[in-house]
């Protein structure tokens, strides 16, 4: 594999089909009755998938690529548990991308004017009561108007014709307030959505650093080499080497049009609301292109969401002095298992609070012993379930403000959940193992060929 090629979606594709964790699914499959359904299963076996054929596209989808933390790892080059610390480092010393001059991959074809049709695209019905078929991994870069400074961003992307479509991009978002800019400048602002990425720009993209800050720096961080740009052929944005596809065009200024609804992370639908306007001026893309679909709220989702937050708790939690071993946002981006050493009665609450201090959207926070493993549902809500005294380690904050998209009053209050041993009584709590825990593999049991299989 090519230096070039190691940074881009394939490359993360073929790595993860070399550790098995990526399938191939070759019988058709309909964008609009199948594909979201097969994208669940694959979700749910922790898999990554490559659709060959969707619908009556010419390209190839690729989906779930970073759907368990150890696929996070093989990005990042990493094991799962050095996730968070790789994603500090990386971020901490950023990398400036560079421009280079032609010859990109993702401009090996260049369709303008009537030719530039999103309808080529095998964009995916994701949930039955949808709008239609969403763009949802489409990372959109512009600059900001006043400062020059560049900005990267998930949006949601609705087609609405073969040129143009609604996108969700409202502030305190950056990408909303740097429209908002140009707009009460009046100018419509030129953006490029790029589709089909290596995964270490989905984790830059999904961060919220302070505006101004560069994205793409940090994602050259994570690879500790910058990431290569090139010049937009439509607009004054320049765009990424490596992408699979690009979209280029323009966010009307002071247009509105209709959007949704459209099933989001918490599983429920956003309504049919006034969404913003983009109109496609060209698609660029590779030969033999591969594109990218996420489902909102899926394991990617969370992965690509939660891993700049879980950095952040960790720093807050560290500043306590305490032992952190582990934090991980599940089952959504909105609760978090912290697991700690703990060094004196109570700290699980202080811990808890810690973490909800540094990030405002967390809901819940249970804290678990070194001993649990946070990647594991049932494992957490085995320690709530023996180790938690409710009257004691149960703490509800009311008026504490959360998630901000509440019109109903669901997240106003916050939980803490103290779910350690307790300390005057831990080897009552030693948890049976069996032996060889941790030493013996299954694998190497198993029955061969050449074994006396049944």
């Amino acid at each position: 594999m090519t230096d070039d090629e190691r940074w881009s979606l394939r490359g993360h594709v073929r790595a993860l089909e070399g550790a098995g964790r990526l399938v191939r699914l070759g019988r058709p499959a309909d964008p609009d009755t199948e594909v979201s359904a097969l994208m669940a299963e694959l979700d749910r076996r922790r898999l990554a998938g490559v659709f060959e054929v969707v619908g009556d596209s010419r390209f190839a989808l690729a989906y779930n690529l970073l759907g368990s933390r150890d696929m996070v790892g093989i990005a990042l080059g990493v094991a799962g548990a050095e996730v968070a610390d790789a994603f500090a480092r990386g971020v901490g010393s950023p990398v400036d991308p560079v421009v280079v001059a032609g010859g990109a991959a993702s401009q090996e074809c260049v369709l303008e004017g009537a030719d530039a049709d999103l309808g080529l695209l095998p964009a995916v019905v994701h949930s039955e009561f949808d709008a239609g078929r969403y763009i949802t991994a489409g990372m959109v870069l512009t600059r900001d108007p006043e400062t020059g400074l560049r900005n990267i961003s998930f949006n949601r992307m609705c087609p609405v014709g073969p040129r143009a479509a609604g996108i969700r991009m409202m502030p305190p978002q950056q990408l909303g307030q740097i429209q908002a800019k140009a707009e009460r400048r009046g100018e419509d602002l030129p953006v490029a959505v790029a589709v089909g990425m290596h995964p270490t720009a989905g984790l830059g993209a999904a961060a919220s650093p302070p505006l101004g800050r560069d994205e793409l720096a940090m994602v050259g961080g994570l690879r500790r080499e910058p990431v290569r740009l090139v010049a937009g052929v439509s607009v004054p944005i320049e765009v990424p080497a490596e992408a699979e596809f690009v979209i280029e065009g323009w966010v009307r200024c002071g247009v509105r049009e209709p959007e949704g609804p459209f099933g989001d992370f918490l599983e429920y639908y956003v309504p049919r609301m006034d969404n913003h306007r983009l109109e496609v001026t060209a698609i660029t893309h590779r030969r033999s292109a591969v594109y990218q679909t996420m489902h909102a709220g899926s394991r990617e989702d969370v992965q690509i969401l939660g891993v700049s937050r879980e950095v952040d708790i960790v720093e807050a939690v560290r500043r306590t002095g305490a032992r952190v071993s582990a934090v991980r946002l599940q089952p959504t981006i909105l609760g978090a298992v912290v697991a700690i050493a703990p060094r004196y009665a109570g700290e699980g609450k202080a811990v808890a609070m810690a973490a909800l201090g540094a990030y405002r959207w967390l809901k819940y926070c249970v804290v678990v012993d070194a001993d649990v493993d946070v990647d594991s549902g049932d494992d957490v809500w085995w320690a709530v379930a023996t180790r938690t005294a409710l009257d004691r380690d149960v703490v509800v904050v009311p008026h504490a403000g959360g998630f901000p998209r509440d019109e109903s009053g669901m997240h106003d209050a916050r939980l803490i959940i103290d779910a350690t041993v307790p300390l005057d009584r831990a080897e009552h709590f030693h948890r049976r193992l069996p032996p060889g825990h941790g030493r013996v593999r299954l694998e190497d049991f198993l029955a061969t060929a050449r074994g006396t299989g049944a």
